[in-house]
């Protein structure tokens, strides 16, 4: 029993210094970052022409509505002023940022863009998506990391920099706890959907997807309904949806690699659909870059590593083979060579 729990505090205290010693899950954050810009880059631009319509001072949701429909402790920076300037100076800000975010990252551009974010969502909450509910826990999560250790101008000097720090230290601490956060808020997020799925009658009974193609509020693709109409399909997709999302947080506790690829991967083909079969784009985009943070850094290396295995393989394939050497010298025929030999003797 003695030496059962000096096991245990050893592994614990290896553990934590572990945690406190080297920063984990750089990628994933990385790309939720680059996400959480592009997504909002676009829920601006989809609607750029009918701004003011959906977010101005003057729009059908008026000022006073929508400070009515904020909770406690909310805010929106367009709920600030009347101006059309102001609304006009803010929403460009938030694009620009969001673009400079999406490229740059760090702790202060994250911040700028949270309260930016929050305040687009909040202006005007008829038009979100859904995925903005879980964007805006992790954005500030993502304020205590380190954003921009990979995909970013300078990345290679700052984890260079990062190598040469030996022992542990509050920033590596704090950037660790916060990157768990936000696997442990996605992972919850899918277990609580796949449970509640599991509990509901049409899920057990395999039509769920079925009576999802029928709905009107969506911009559905037709193939989409047709496909969901065989009862072999929409069973299938039905059971496997809530499958994945219910088996996330025992893969991510995996310590198998190949089963956290295939879980994340198969959510984000998932999300995927959804994007192209019922054009909830930003919604899509968004619970991709919060699948991303479910790998470990050590995943996306030997993701990249068979990707490259695959590319070099079918690089040599479709490639003509070139020559290795000189072309080999050819013999006359044998009557060119017994003419030569008559010539010689006459």
């Amino acid at each position: 029993m003695r030496a059962w729990a000096t096991s245990g505090m050893a592994r614990l205290d290896a553990g934590l210094l572990k945690m406190a010693s080297r920063k984990h899950r750089l990628i994933g954050i990385a790309l939720l970052r680059i996400v959480i810009g592009a997504a909002t880059i676009m829920y601006c631009l989809a609607d750029y022409g009918d701004r003011r319509f959906l977010w101005g001072p003057d729009s059908y949701n008026s000022i006073q509505t929508a400070k009515s429909a904020l909770s406690e402790g909310s805010f929106s920076l367009y709920l600030f002023s009347h101006s059309t300037v102001w609304f006009e100076v803010v929403f460009h800000a938030t694009i620009l940022v969001s673009a400079v975010f999406m490229v740059y990252g760090g702790r202060a551009l994250t911040l700028v863009q949270a309260v930016l974010m929050w305040s687009l969502h909040n202006r005007n909450q008829d038009v979100l998506e859904g995925g903005d509910n879980l964007a805006q826990i992790l954005i500030i999560f993502m304020i205590f990391t380190v954003s921009n250790a990979y995909f970013a101008p300078g990345a290679k000097q700052r984890r260079a920099r990062f190598r040469e720090q030996s022992g542990p230290s509050v920033p590596t601490v704090l950037h660790n706890l916060a990157a768990y956060l936000i696997v442990f808020q996605t992972a919850v997020l899918y277990f609580a959907a796949g449970y509640w799925k599991i509990t509901g009658k049409m899920w057990q009974d395999g039509v769920a997807m079925y009576y999802i193609s029928r709905l009107t509020g969506f911009q559905m693709w037709p193939a989409y309904a047709h496909l969901m109409s065989n009862a072999y399909v929409t069973t299938a997709v039905s059971y496997f949806t809530f499958f994945i999302e219910l088996t996330l947080p025992f893969a991510i506790l995996s310590a198998r690699g190949w089963v956290r690829k295939a879980n994340t991967l198969a959510l984000e083909g998932m999300h995927l659909g959804i994007m192209a079969f019922m054009g909830l784009v930003c919604f899509g985009l968004l619970m991709i870059g919060a699948d991303c943070t479910c790998l470990r850094d050590e995943d996306y290396r030997s993701l990249k590593t068979r990707a490259m295995a695959i590319g070099s393989r079918f690089a040599r394939r479709v490639k003509p083979a070139a020559p290795s050497g000189p072309a080999p010298a050819i013999d006359p025929p044998v009557g060119v060579l017994a003419a030569q030999g008559s010539g010689a003797d006459a």
